[in-house]
């Protein structure tokens, strides 16, 4: 089951619904992540994203940090840096704009 929970985006100061459950390996991390900055982060800046990708955490635990990436629909590069801040959950906080 799903557990639904609201993030603060650093830099933004908007807030996004992110879907975060039972992960069972760094991959579904890593998906999740992609998921959520593409569809939550994107609605929240008010932007499209064309390409996101992050890199796999190391692990789950938490406080592992890891880095994603996306680009807009104009071509702009975005860095979020996500860290897993309670077990099974994470915040992506943009780190930098276009």
């Amino acid at each position: 089951m799903r557990r639904r929970r609201i993030f603060r985006l650093a830099g933004v100061a908007c807030s996004a619904v992110c879907l975060a459950g039972c992960f069972t390996s760094a991959a579904d991390f890593k998906s999740e992540a992609e998921t959520y900055i593409a569809d939550q982060v994107a609605a929240a800046v008010e932007t499209a994203f064309t390409s996101v990708n992050c890199d796999a955490p190391i692990d789950q635990n938490v406080g592992t940090r890891f880095a994603c990436q996306a680009i807009d629909d104009a071509g702009g590069i975005w860095e979020f840096d996500t860290v897993i801040d309670v077990e099974g959950e994470f915040t992506v906080n943009i780190s930098r704009r276009p």
